[in-house]
């Protein structure tokens, strides 16, 4: 009877460290989750806020590009400057769609995993562009832009024109990078960690 009310009390004991431990499973992937999603979530703040930004910055470059179309050179350089932001409005509104569909509570790590690297593989195509994209962008713009904020025409003060584009150059690509690092690089590797961290535990 002693050996029954043994193996009973073992079996009780047994069965609550196993709901202990599936708690803590559950725990430790919710944890991670939550992480991930509150990494990503910032990702997609941040391209919300650059289709908004982008959006309308394009408007107004549209309006001033019209306003001042009687002279051919802000005409151009109001096109030129149109043409070089719509595909950076084209990436954002991307990359916030696809943000946007990660569902983080109801798809798999695996499932979460291929998102995150497709998403990743993306960002890292689009980012080579819009380096690429944006000195055409500082030099198109400088002059519409100036005109339409201050009426100020860099195209008769030639070498005020140079610097500016030089300065917005070399202040320019160093933040981009920066921003690329800090605001991008950084939280997908983290989040790439958390879901690591969980497949592994997973495994285990």
């Amino acid at each position: 009877m002693e050996l029954d009310e043994l193996k009973a009390t073992w079996a009780q004991y047994d069965e609550k460290l196993t709901e202990n431990l599936k708690f803590n499973e559950e725990l430790l992937k919710n944890m991670n989750l939550d992480k991930s999603n509150r990494e990503f979530n910032k990702l997609l703040t941040y391209e919300i806020v650059s289709v908004v930004l982008v959006g309308l910055f394009l408007v107004y470059i549209s309006a001033a590009t019209i306003k001042f179309a009687s002279e051919i050179k802000f005409l151009m350089s109001g096109i030129v400057s149109i043409i070089s932001l719509l595909p950076l409005l084209l990436f954002a509104i991307i990359k916030t769609n696809m943000l946007s569909k990660i569902d983080y509570y109801n798809a798999s790590v695996v499932d979460l995993q291929k998102s995150i690297n497709l998403f990743n593989q993306k960002y890292l195509v689009f980012r080579k562009l819009e380096l690429f994209i944006f000195p055409l962008y500082v030099i198109s713009t400088a002059p519409i832009l100036a005109k339409a904020a201050r009426n100020f025409d860099f195209f008769v003060h030639i070498e005020r024109y140079g610097v500016g584009v030089f300065l917005a150059l070399v202040i320019g690509y160093p933040l981009l990078f920066w921003i690329y690092k800090n605001w991008y690089d950084k939280k997908i590797q983290h989040t790439k960690r958390f879901l690591e961290e969980i497949n592994k535990f997973e495994k285990e």
